[in-house]
């Protein structure tokens, strides 16, 4: 999602986790975290345990709205063009959303919030597979294999988008194919020729 359907802002959000005193290189990476921030996104722990994990590990009080912000400091709005052309795509595929992420995104992203649109992420695909409900985390395998089993599809006729090439290698383990591209670059031309040649 970040970085392919919105526009990712790693440092911006970074720097609103550092203001709090969170330990960035500790805790998160462009693509993965870990401690708390690895147990929300796997749906290990709740909002609420969250929140209570970076009072413990910056020492003050942090609210639920600041914690919100932090997050939040990753989404730099999501193209409308390229939204819409989810739409059309959606007439013709069947389109799934699969995510590492966690509520505080899903709040903002699933709201009339994400585009000038004012329509939430779901409106644009027919499924989502959202680690923090799965309890499973890409590259893993697990998050994949439910994926496909849920939606009924075939690895071999499935094709997996996504700006960190770990990820696109851990589809591909399965026979999914994969279409790797630059963090926040627009990908509708390369899956456009794709779709053309017919791969």
């Amino acid at each position: 999602m970040g970085g392919v359907i919105f526009l990712q802002n790693t440092e911006k959000a970074f720097r609103r986790f550092e203001a709090q005193g969170v330990d960035t290189g500790r805790y998160m990476g462009a693509h993965g975290q870990k401690g708390i921030f690895l147990d929300l996104e796997e749906g290990r722990i709740d909002k609420e345990e969250f929140r209570k994990g970076m009072c413990e590990i910056t020492g003050h009080e942090v609210s639920m709205q600041d914690a919100a912000y932090c997050w939040e400091g990753f989404f730099d709005g999501a193209p409308v063009d390229r939204l819409r052309t989810l739409l059309e795509l959606k007439k013709d595929y069947h389109l799934g959303l699969l995510s590492n992420t966690n509520p505080f995104m899903m709040e903002l992203t699933d709201s009339p919030r994400l585009s000038a649109d004012k329509r939430p992420i779901s409106d644009y695909f027919h499924s989502m597979f959202l680690s923090y409900e799965l309890k499973a985390y890409k590259p893993d395998e697990k998050i994949f294999r439910l994926a496909l089993e849920r939606d009924g599809i075939l690895a071999d006729e499935t094709l997996f988008i996504d700006d960190a090439a770990k990820n696109i290698e851990g589809a591909r383990r399965l026979g999914i194919h994969g279409l790797h591209v630059a963090t926040n670059a627009d990908w509708r031309p390369a899956l456009t020729s794709l779709l053309r040649n017919g791969r």
